[in-house]
C-alpha cells in the first residue's frame, strides 16, 4: 500500500443560502417565510411544503425550545423548535445545561457556519 497526503482547498459559495449561512456565523437565525402560505422554515427550505418557491428572509429571535436531546461521542445534540419557525432543527448543544429546556443560537465564531444552541449568557451579540 502506498500512502499519499492529499490537500484540497475549497472556496464554496452558499448561493441562495447566503443569508442563512451569514446569520449562523454571526449568531442570528435567518429563516424563510413562504409568500403563499406564510410557513416559516428554519433551517430554510428552498421549496415550501405547499409547493411554493417564493419566500422572504426573516430574522427569528434565536430562542429555541429543546424538544429532544442526546449525548454522543461527538457531543450533545438536540431536536429544537426555534421561536417563530414552523419546522424543527437538529443542532449541537454547546454548553447547555442538562436540565435546560431553552437556549439561544450561538455564533459560529469563525468562517464556518455551525448550528449550535447554548445558554443565554454564552450568546454572541448580534
Amino acid at each position: 500500500m502506498v500512502s499519499h497526503r492529499l490537500t484540497l482547498d475549497y472556496d464554496l459559495h452558499p448561493g441562495w443560502l447566503a443569508p442563512f449561512v451569514e446569520g449562523l456565523v454571526a449568531g442570528r437565525a435567518m429563516a424563510r417565510a413562504c409568500t403563499a402560505c406564510a410557513r416559516t422554515s428554519f433551517p430554510p427550505q428552498r421549496t415550501c411544503d405547499c409547493g411554493e418557491t417564493s419566500a422572504d428572509w426573516v430574522a427569528l429571535s434565536g430562542l429555541a425550545e429543546v424538544r429532544f436531546r442526546t449525548r454522543g461521542a461527538d457531543g450533545d445534540f438536540g431536536l429544537v423548535a426555534f421561536e417563530g419557525a414552523d419546522t424543527l432543527a437538529v443542532v449541537a448543544l454547546d454548553g447547555l445545561s442538562d436540565g435546560a429546556k431553552t437556549g439561544h443560537i450561538l455564533a459560529s465564531g469563525g468562517p464556518l457556519a455551525r448550528m449550535a444552541v447554548g445558554d443565554l449568557e454564552n450568546r454572541a451579540a448580534p
